[in-house]
């Protein structure tokens, strides 16, 4: 799958959508082709990556881009990371 800036459009990066688990880093966006170098320092968070035609982060700065990525086939959310789902309390017989 190809990033795009959500920005300038622009094709940045090839991507595995099943290596996107939260926090990512650069290390899970690939070059478009191969002999290239990456787009992103693969050690870097994904926060600190620019897009390397517009120099603004892939994301754009809305909020409401935090949890997806543009690609070639469209908006693809990012899972979130496993939550410990808290266990319903019982009610206690007798009313109390």
């Amino acid at each position: 799958m190809i990033l795009r800036c959500r920005l300038c459009h622009a094709a940045i990066a090839a991507f595995d959508p099943t290596d996107l688990t939260p926090p990512l880093t650069g290390a899970v966006f690939g070059p478009l082709e191969p002999g290239f170098p990456p787009p992103f320092d693969p050690e870097a968070s994904f926060d600190d990556a620019r897009c390397p035609f517009c120099r603004h982060h892939p994301q754009g700065y809305g909020p409401g881009g935090r949890g997806s990525l543009e690609t070639d086939q469209g908006t693809l959310a990012i899972g979130q990371p496993a939550i410990r789902q808290e266990t319903k309390k019982r009610p206690r017989k007798g009313g109390k």
